[in-house]
């Protein structure tokens, strides 16, 4: 798997300048970018004019976000060494493994945090993230895929499903924890009664993992 930025609205030359930081050196291709695009949003008559439409127009200058794109690259098993395909709709539509699935559509969300965390200057940063209707729709191979990429990346999960649905992805060499949550009789005297949570079941990692 790679991860690209690709230019949008300035040069690759830009991105990799930005990308490849020298200490105590300039960034001549990034700051004429920038004095050209504040130089277009000072001399833009409509805006002046408007405060929304130069807001707008501001925004759509000099968001960086908007200058590159930010792709993910997937390399499938059976594909020559340098032969990457941009993991998009196309590609998750495709044929191909529950671990290939797995790479191209957990990886890309795992990237953040991960990154968030390395920068962390607690040592005991918890590794952890959430999963709402977690493998609501896969099946079993995919989501036991699904589980192991985001242990091997590192991670604990904590995920949200449907009874009965975390049989789906009790995948070997991952920790599964399962508890049922119960929602409390229906009592109409305007208090608050929590759920009733209890454990189901535990799926250790084999022996030996």
């Amino acid at each position: 798997m790679k991860v690209a930025l690709t230019p949008v609205t300035v040069s690759q030359a830009l991105i990799d300048e930005v990308l490849t930081p020298q200490t105590g050196a300039t960034s001549p291709l990034l700051q004429q970018e920038v004095a050209q695009r504040l130089n277009q949003l000072a001399n833009d008559t409509e805006g002046a004019a408007d405060p929304e439409t130069f807001t707008a127009r501001a925004q759509e200058l000099l968001d960086t976000r908007e200058w590159s794109a930010f792709k993910v690259l997937i390399k499938r098993r059976q594909s020559a060494e340098d032969d990457y395909e941009e993991v998009d709709n196309k590609f998750v539509q495709s044929g191909g493994s529950g671990a290939e699935k797995a790479q191209a559509m957990v990886l890309p969300l795992l990237l953040v945090p991960k990154m968030i965390l390395r920068r962390a200057h607690q040592q005991d940063a918890p590794y952890l993230v959430m999963f709402d209707e977690f493998a609501d729709k896969l099946d079993p191979e995919t989501a036991k895929s699904f589980a192991k990429t985001i242990a091997n990346f590192g991670f604990n999960f904590i995920a949200t499903m449907p009874s009965g649905g975390q049989n789906k992805i009790l995948a070997d060499g991952v920790d599964n924890l399962v508890y049922e949550v119960i929602a409390p009789p229906r009592r109409n005297d305007g208090k608050y009664y929590a759920n009733i949570v209890q454990p189901a079941l535990i799926w250790r990692k084999n022996e030996g993992d």
